[in-house]
């Protein structure tokens, strides 16, 4: 319609009518990409917003556990402590005794790497995180994990291997024959050989051995901690200021 009426004023060469009609045609491709502005706008905020919601909920989980981790590594440190301090001095305590030969040759589990960071850095959408350091930091948690559990499934974990070996020769498992119900009933002690477990030096020295490793395990989940919450609040600004 416009084009037959832009054709006709040529022919009669109405200029003002082709001005008129040239700016009408003009305006409306201009409305039309501006509202095609406006949807993918909308969309993109739409989608920071979903991103930013599903860091926040990875991350706020792996508070959860890496705190939990890092009780959990205390424990294991505390009753390493009581265990080589019984040994020098010939003073067992006896009431932790079973719980700490049970508790001893493991170590916590490591925070593991946030799906929602992966699924924006593979699906090129890492744009969507606006604020710099917050990328920053998306990425410095990302490759801190992968080093740690690097570190931690390799050789650096062969103390503690080797401390539940040479412990076997002085404790005597529970084996009811039955399935474990719980994580508690996993390794549990039945019977410990005193003599054993103070007069062999190689469980002594698996004993420091291993605590080393433990110590520097809890000191990275204490990294990785004040990395969450650093990652944690700067989410929380992002959430503020975005649209």
């Amino acid at each position: 319609m416009i084009l037959r009426r832009l054709s006709t004023a040529l022919r009669k060469q109405d200029w003002f009518t082709v001005a008129v009609e040239t700016l009408i045609v003009m305006f409306g491709v201009f409305l039309g990409l501006q509202v095609n502005n406006w949807n993918e706008a909308r969309f993109e905020r739409a989608d920071t917003q979903n991103v930013l919601e599903r860091l926040e909920r990875d991350f706020e989980v792996q508070l959860t556990l890496t705190n939990r981790g890092i009780g959990q590594q205390v424990l294991v440190l505390e009753a390493t402590s009581r265990l080589i301090t019984g040994i020098r001095t010939g003073d067992l305590d006896e009431q932790t005794l079973n719980e700490d030969l049970a508790l001893v040759d493991s170590v916590s589990t490591f925070p593991g790497p946030s799906a929602a960071f992966q699924e924006l850095v593979s699906t090129g959408r890492m744009n969507l995180i606006a604020n710099g350091d917050l990328r920053d930091e998306l990425y410095e948690f990302d490759s801190s994990i992968t080093f740690g559990r690097e570190i931690f499934s390799g050789s650096f974990t062969a103390p503690v291997d080797e401390l539940a070996r040479v412990l076997s020769r002085a404790k005597t498992l529970v084996a009811p024959g039955t399935p474990s119900e719980t994580f508690a009933q996993i390794g549990a002690v039945e019977t410990v050989d005193h003599t054993v477990l103070l007069e062999d030096p190689e469980i002594h020295i698996a004993l420091q051995n291993a605590y080393l490793v433990q110590d520097n395990y809890h000191l990275f989940l204490i990294r990785y901690r004040n990395q969450i919450k650093d990652i944690l609040e700067l989410l929380a600004e992002e959430r503020e200021r975005a649209p």
